[in-house]
């Protein structure tokens, strides 16, 4: 017989080790996108907090260029992935979550401050959500 003849074993064995790439791809790209996610939440929530720390003695127009680069960092990252590990709604969604949290935050927070430390909690709390529906 000539070169279309196949060994079935050797084809399963082919399917079997690809089916093994596909899920240990999967797995790293999960742990990378949970990693990313709490990372990006911990940023958040620090920044919050740091806006409540100084935020007598350093100007609004600061916090302004502050947050202006930490959107730029969220477009970085949109489109540095590796890997589509996160979905682009599930990414969407949750900026947006996030956004309305930290823009209630800010307004509430400037006559009633304790609403910065709730404001990272609350913040860091929909990084974590997205977090655990990408791990999930």
């Amino acid at each position: 017989m000539s070169g279309n003849v196949f060994d079935k074993a050797q084809a399963r064995a082919a399917l079997d080790a690809a089916e093994q790439a596909r899920t240990a791809g999967r797995r790293t790209a999960g742990r990378w996108a949970r990693r990313y996610l709490l990372g990006f939440g911990a940023v958040s929530a620090g920044s919050v907090l740091a806006v409540w720390t100084v935020s007598a003695w350093v100007s609004s127009a600061w916090w302004g260029v502050w947050y202006a680069l930490l959107v730029g960092l969220f477009a970085f990252w949109l489109r540095r992935q590796p890997v589509r590990a996160i979905p682009r709604r599930v990414q969407l969604v949750t900026i947006l979550a996030w956004s309305v949290v930290f823009g209630l935050t800010m307004a509430v927070g400037i006559d009633y401050p304790l609403a910065y430390p709730i404001g990272a909690a609350a913040g860091f709390s929909v990084w974590a959500a997205a977090a655990w529906w990408v791990g999930r």
